[in-house]
């Protein structure tokens, strides 16, 4: 086996792994700390959430029914290459939900209305929300650092941030928001609280959903964020050739002359978002680990496949 083959072997393994870590802290999260506190939350598992208190039924049937139609979705918009990872994300949640709803959450009828009882701090719901709420976007993010999802409407997300320059968080928070309005009406009409309690658990999912998408961006430091690498190898055109294959990004190449040697050479100018700095990082690893590598993080790119030129 090649060294380059040995390479993807482990980086595939390195991506699996960090995808059940992520999905891990995730599930965990919401169960044991949102969801056992009636807080909803935004997203698929705002969604399930509702249809819990509203119908009794577990959140974990409606949370794996509708994962499976945004995967075509993904399959359709994103490629098969992201539908491998977000699938075995979908069956890792699939597995854990189920468990950390079922042990993570009691559900008691009391004068006929729903209450969720907390195994985690049931006396302390404030300090779950900021636990569960960092813990849900590190995990979300860990996920989508690998090029995946954890289903739902991250899906969503994830298309938004292929066609459309906008940060990961801002768009989990355009669309939580929506979500979490409704919880409210939910509340207050079919689950019976009274209209104080449900304004309370409407604050709660607000700060909730802001801490999450504060977590995610501040993981990921933004997905506006561009890096410049400068790379110097004898290989240049066959780096050149697989970033342009691999990562779908255009290179330049500058004439040079070594200042010390006095030769000629070659010099790889590549642009890419910073999320796709580490797929550029395993192209230059697997052909040329000698090469000489300058990366820098550029305040600002313009052109096609980033932002528009400032007026």
């Amino acid at each position: 086996m090649t060294f380059a083959n040995t390479s993807r072997l482990y980086y595939k393994v390195h991506d699996y792994l960090l995808i059940v870590l992520g999905c891990c802290i995730y599930a965990f999260a919401w169960t044991g700390f949102i969801l056992s506190q009636g807080i909803t939350t935004g997203g698929l598992a705002g969604i399930s959430t509702l249809i819990k208190i509203a119908t009794g039924i577990p959140a974990a049937i409606p949370y794996n029914i509708i994962n499976v139609g945004l995967a075509v979705v993904a399959l359709i918009f994103l490629g098969w290459r992201f539908m491998v990872k977000t699938v075995i994300s979908v069956a890792v949640l699939a597995i854990i939900i189920p468990f950390g709803e079922q042990y993570l959450v009691m559900t008691e009828v009391v004068n006929g209305v729903k209450t969720f009882t907390p195994i985690l701090l049931p006396n302390e719901p404030a300090l779950a929300l900021v636990i569960g709420s960092i813990l849900s976007g590190l995990g979300i993010a860990i996920v989508f650092s690998v090029n995946s999802s954890t289903g739902g409407t991250d899906i969503i997300v994830a298309i938004l941030n292929k066609y459309k320059n906008m940060s990961l968080g801002r768009a989990i928070l355009i669309i939580d928001n929506l979500i979490i309005l409704c919880s409210y009406l939910v509340n207050v009409y079919i689950a019976g609280k009274t209209q104080s309690d449900a304004f309370n658990l409407l604050i709660y999912s607000a700060i909730e959903v802001i801490l999450v998408s504060v977590s995610l961006d501040w993981y990921l430091n933004s997905n506006r964020q561009s890096v410049q690498f400068l790379i110097f190898s004898l290989k240049y055109e066959e780096i050149k050739n697989a970033v342009q294959e691999r990562a779908k990004r255009g290179c330049t190449l500058l004439d040079a002359t070594g200042g010390y040697s006095g030769q000629p050479c070659k010099v790889l100018v590549v642009v890419v978002r910073k999320t796709q700095s580490l797929a550029v990082h395993r192209i230059i690893r697997e052909i040329d680990p000698k090469a000489f590598v300058s990366e820098s993080v550029v305040r600002g790119v313009y052109g096609e496949g980033f932002q528009a030129i400032k007026q």
